[in-house]
């Protein structure tokens, strides 16, 4: 009880985990999203793609001396274009070409920070610093939700069929390659944002273990999206709680009580099918 008390206190006194608290709301709604739309198309790989070539514009960024954020959202696009080109020509070959660009762009980041004279910290950007998200990040959260909610409510007819019957929906004649290009540039950016806690090396678990848990419960496309961000929101606290208490890392202890929680429901369901397969 004393952990819990010293947490809920600590949150009222400092404002730097207000701006966590904040946070945690923000990217619950962005994985949520982001992250059905990554399992329910089959492409939670590209996530991972986007995410360390992301570390390339890092590397770049720190060696020119412009804005990292800037660097890592136009290389995470760029690549998020190549993909989606890969997935409208070559969906069979979209694995293999995330594999090679995940590891391409890790190669550029690596050498340019080893060549660069700047003495940067780059523990952040791999494991993510929730308890550091300035006003600027918070901002440029919630400027994205709308955006990415209201592109949500106004196509998600056209969202669903492509996500799951995309050959059908060329013959319907709707525009399928504007919509996979806008569609992937949400999940670049993203992927950018979400990497703010989770850092690049775990982004890809907090995006896809919340969405793959609301499989169990969700019944259509939107229920998904509502049931991982209530996931995200549950596993980004309980993470922040025990990176508090235990002094860890926020977005190693996120991904660990996700991955938990997925096991332990998984297990769950296995036990039940199991029962109802003897009667």
């Amino acid at each position: 009880m004393n952990a819990i008390e010293s947490f809920f206190n600590a949150i009222i006194q400092n404002s730097f985990l207000h701006n966590a608290l904040f946070a945690i709301l923000l990217i619950s709604i962005i994985s949520g999203i982001i992250g059905s739309l990554l399992v329910s198309n089959r492409i939670v790989f590209v996530g991972g793609g986007v995410a360390h070539c992301a570390y390339g514009g890092i590397g770049i960024a720190v060696f020119f001396g412009f804005s990292v954020l800037l660097g890592s959202s136009i290389s995470a696009i760029i690549v998020a274009f190549l993909l989606a080109f890969v997935k409208k020509n070559f969906e069979t070959h979209i694995d293999t070409f995330s594999a090679i660009l995940w590891a391409f762009g890790m190669s550029i980041g690596v050498v340019f920070i080893n060549i660069s004279t700047s003495n940067i910290d780059m523990e952040s950007y791999l494991f993510g610093s929730l308890i550091s998200v300035d006003t600027e990040s918070l901002v440029l959260m919630s400027i994205f939700d709308i955006v990415l909610l209201l592109f949500l409510c106004v196509y998600y007819r056209e969202i669903l069929n492509i996500s799951y019957d995309y050959e059908f929906c060329k013959l319907r004649g709707i525009n399928t390659n504007l919509f996979m290009n806008i569609i992937f540039t949400f999940i670049a950016i993203g992927v950018i944002l979400s990497m703010q806690i989770s850092g690049l090396i775990l982004v890809l678990a907090m995006l896809s273990i919340p969405a793959y848990i609301s499989n169990i419960f969700a019944k259509t496309l939107k229920s998904q999206m509502i049931f991982a961000s209530l996931f995200s929101i549950v596993f980004m606290f309980v993470g922040l709680f025990l990176a508090f208490v235990y002094n860890i890392l926020p977005g190693a202890a996120i991904t660990f009580v996700g991955t938990l929680c997925l096991i332990l429901i998984y297990t769950c369901k296995l036990f039940i099918n199991t029962i109802k397969g003897y009667k």
